[in-house]
């Protein structure tokens, strides 16, 4: 049955839009404000891919403004990370110091209500009321009701939004046409394919209540087991191991021998992976990754025709704990701020299980890039192919871990492991602590 967890009942509400748009969203007592931030996003379909903040209180002098650790430092506002939603809501309330969850009092925590802003040019104002307590099985985020789906992302705040709406309601309206073509390229930088028909007043809560679980999965993982650790570095291990103390004897063109492809591709059942006889690395692309991107982690390199441990990889070849901390270490500082960008959102969207369609990732990669500001020499934009690039170095790189369940016949990638969701999540924090 699992453990109950006490939780707060919460009413979130889009402010100033008719019809009301708005969610009943169960969350534990324990959720940091960067969580409740999350939920919000998840619950109504927003993309986050602007900036937000929380407001506590109506006085102006007395105001708690806070945001993420980077908005936070550019605007001048508090940071966000590491505080409970209770210890504002106590604060808002009057009710002393901020203090755990347990000491905030049921009046004092039910009394506070928050601001949430969205996108601050298109001002998505939220009301977040407490309506209740309740007791969360295994601590579960669930959305118990709602209304209406939420806003199209970048539609011009209330004004536009309200406009792309009747428009849409009215295969007639003169600007019918432009603005279903705006909404079929909008809708498809989320991997929605098939935009039609839109429905203002469609509501899935099935949908909203499976983004919760994931990120109910996500925020209880916990630390990775030994076991965990091990599956995850297997195949670094497996080539590092293999290298041993004398290294491996590499072709003249800088490649593993036959008997190593083949013998990797067996014992690390990659053979999906593969085709052909598997007597060369050009046969075997996932081994070739795997030999490049242990050079790339300093992990082997090469000399006098060999590949070879470097210092470090000679301390951690047989550490699993050691590699998973080298790793992530490693994928938590990619080479550029726009490769950083793009591992932010790729990292992102694996975690929640989000990723755009593949035909749609460079588009949508090359647009959030061109958004952020990101130009390429001479000032030309980000094009697609540009961002599927920095996109493919990451996919080619986590190919070489065992994050994934086995490769369908299909070719098509099999679901995270929960081992790679903590390798994932790891990465994440480290991000966010450099």
């Amino acid at each position: 049955m699992g453990n109950a967890e006490k939780g707060l009942e919460l009413r979130i509400s889009l402010d100033g839009i008719a019809p009301p748009i708005w969610r009943s969203i169960r969350v534990p007592e324990s959720i940091e404000l960067a969580e409740l931030h999350r939920v919000i996003q998840l619950s109504f379909g927003w993309e986050d891919r602007h900036l937000h903040q929380f407001t506590a209180g109506t006085d102006a002098d007395k105001q708690r403004i806070l945001s993420d650790e980077e908005t936070a430092q550019e605007i001048g506002v508090e940071a966000e990370t590491g505080v409970l939603l209770t210890a504002v809501l106590e604060t808002v309330a009057g009710a002393g110091s901020a203090g755990s969850a347990g000491s905030a009092g049921t009046a004092a925590i039910q009394a506070g209500t928050l601001a949430y802003e969205y996108d601050f040019g298109d001002s998505w104002d939220h009301t977040i009321t407490v309506t209740g307590r309740c007791l969360l099985q295994d601590g579960r985020t669930i959305c118990t009701s709602g209304e209406r789906r939420g806003p199209v992302e970048d539609s011009g705040g209330i004004g536009g939004y309200t406009q792309l709406c009747e428009v849409l309601a009215n295969p007639r309206h003169p600007q019918y046409e432009d603005l279903a073509v705006w909404y079929a390229g909008a809708a498809s930088t989320i991997g929605t394919l098939d935009a039609a028909p839109f429905d203002a007043e469609a509501f899935d809560i099935d949908a909203v209540n499976a983004k919760l679980a994931r990120f109910t999965l996500l925020r209880t993982a916990g630390p990775p087991t030994d076991t965990e650790l091990a599956a995850v570095v297997r195949p670094v291990r497996w080539l590092l191991q293999r290298a041993g103390t004398d290294g491996l004897e590499l072709t003249a063109a800088g490649y593993l021998k036959p008997a190593v492809v083949r013998a990797a591709v067996a014992e690390l059942g990659w053979q999906e992976r593969c085709y052909g006889a598997v007597n060369r690395e050009d046969q075997a692309i996932a081994v070739t990754a795997l030999r490049e991107n242990c050079v790339h982690w300093k992990l082997l390199r090469k000399t006098k025709g060999r590949l070879v441990l470097t210092p470090a990889a000679r301390k951690m070849a047989d550490d699993d704990a050691a590699l998973w901390a080298h790793l992530t270490g490693r994928f938590a500082l990619p080479a550029s701020n726009a490769a950083d960008l793009v591992h932010r959102m790729v990292v992102g969207w694996l975690l929640e299980d989000t990723m755009p369609e593949w035909n749609v990732i460079g588009a949508v990669l090359a647009e959030i890039l061109n958004d952020s500001m990101f130009r390429m020499p001479g000032g030309a934009p980000v094009e697609e192919a540009d961002a599927m690039g920095l996109y493919g170095d990451l996919r080619w790189s986590l190919g070489c871990l065992d994050i994934r369940e086995p490769e369908e016949k299909s070719g098509k990638q099999g679901p995270l492991t929960l081992a790679g969701i903590k390798f994932l999540l790891d990465v994440r924090q480290r991000r966010s602590r450099e």
